[in-house]
């Protein structure tokens, strides 16, 4: 009895331990499945393991890695969603953690703020230098920052003006770090802008003071004292008000031709015409200002250019105003060249004269507008300080290009490069409030 019962423990206990063998191999291959994230497929013929409950927690595995499957693919839909959107927003867009590290960077805060691609989990004080945008970074984190404020970054050289607002994001759950969002609006054009509309502000204003204060002054002693001046002082009066009416008209002749050029849909009268005809008629009417004992005008023209395809008016004018630079300010002259070439599909006018010349900081500066080499001397020959300016215009609005440069035998070139025919499709220009952008 003792043996037959020792046979029966021993074979119930090697069938316990198969099953518990295979328990285990199946809870493995459950484990295995969790963690590799797919379904477990349950032997169908393993009816046995119906009896310990087995498939019930099958099913249940299966349907949590389903809907965690799900949720996950979701969750992903939704985070490409948002990326997808920061990464084509216009606006830059900054996400910094408690710790000052950047976490995100837009494609337009890349671009605005000349981050690498290894942006991401620096600090942010390595990474831009203001100062008042760290400070706006510390108000916003706790949550009293202004609802925007106006900040400037240096980058290199150069300063950005931003508008930055920043906002707290919501904590997904306790173990998430604190997050912060910035938006920064680049404000540096305007600011540009602004800045160009004050100093024109203040030029203008400067460059109508002062023949508005002598006309002022010199019609006022007419009016109170005409009955104690002589004839003569009374003709000299007269002429120095009726200069200063003239300069004031050729001024203002000047800023509505500037804002003519500067309007949103500007249409060129294209007409095909001689160049060396123009040419010709314009130098002729500068010939009697010319002290002809020791100065010359000299047209070099090539002969074999000659028809292009412009707006003679326009033209025209940029030539009158080169001619009448040269002779106003070319100190000491004693011959101007009027001269054209051709290159490529551009044609060159050129103006070039033997003077003085002008120092090599101020030749990028010539065609910005009221700008003068010599003030005091300039205002006293007359100019507006508007002429070169305008060149500058009409060739552009042309679809060309326009440079100064001295002569090494010394004196000073301007050059206009102008299209001979338009381009194929109809251009047009708007231009800013401003030279020293174009």
């Amino acid at each position: 009895m003792t043996i037959f019962l020792s046979i029966v423990f021993a074979a119930l206990a090697a069938f316990f331990y198969l099953r518990h063998r295979k328990v285990r191999r199946i809870l493995r291959a459950m484990v295995d499945a969790i963690e590799d994230r797919r379904a477990y497929l349950f032997d169908e013929e393993a009816t046995w393991a119906q009896d310990f409950g087995l498939n019930r927690l099958s099913l249940q595995l299966n349907e949590l890695l389903a809907e965690h499957e799900r949720s996950s693919k979701q969750e992903l839909g939704y985070l490409r969603q948002i990326e997808t959107t920061l990464s084509n927003l216009t606006e830059a867009v900054l996400i910094v953690d408690d710790r000052s590290l950047l976490v995100m960077a837009n494609s337009a805060a890349r671009q605005l703020l000349g981050l690498g691609s290894d942006c991401e989990g620096r600090r942010m004080e390595g990474i831009l230098k203001s100062a008042g945008f760290l400070e706006f970074m510390e108000l916003a984190e706790e949550g009293s920052a202004p609802a925007w404020q106006e900040i400037e970054i240096t980058r290199g050289r150069d300063s950005l003006f931003v508008e930055v607002t920043g906002a707290r994001i919501p904590e997904s759950d306790a173990e998430s770090r604190p997050l912060t969002l910035f938006v920064l609006h680049d404000i540096t054009r305007l600011k540009k802008l602004e800045s160009v509309r004050r100093e024109f502000v203040a030029n203008v204003s400067h460059e109508l003071r002062t023949p508005v204060t002598v006309i002022k002054g010199f019609t006022d002693t007419l009016i109170e004292d005409h009955e104690h001046l002589r004839k003569e002082e009374q003709i000299r009066f007269l002429q120095k008000i009726y200069k200063n009416v003239e300069r004031l008209h050729l001024l203002l002749e000047d800023l509505l031709t500037l804002s003519r050029l500067e309007g949103e849909a500007i249409n060129l009268n294209r007409e095909e015409c001689s160049l060396r005809k123009l040419i010709h008629d314009i130098t002729e009417n500068f010939l009697p200002r010319l002290n002809l004992d020791e100065q010359t005008l000299v047209c070099d023209l090539d002969p074999e250019l000659d028809r292009v395809n412009v707006d003679s008016i326009k033209i025209s004018q940029v030539l009158q105003n080169t001619l009448d630079n040269a002779l106003r300010y070319a100190k000491g002259f004693s011959r101007i060249t009027v001269r054209t070439s051709r290159d490529g599909n551009f044609f060159l006018l050129e103006v070039e004269d033997d003077g003085c010349g002008i120092p090599d900081k101020d030749l990028s500066h010539i065609f910005e507008r009221f700008y003068r080499v010599d003030k005091g001397r300039s205002r006293e020959l007359g100019g507006t300080g508007l002429g070169l300016s305008i060149v500058k215009h009409v060739v552009q609005l042309h679809g060309g290009t326009v440079a100064a440069g001295n002569v090494p035998a010394g004196g000073l070139r301007i050059t206009c490069r102008i299209p001979i025919k338009p381009p194929p499709l109809k251009t047009s220009f708007t231009f800013l409030n401003q030279d020293s952008m174009a």
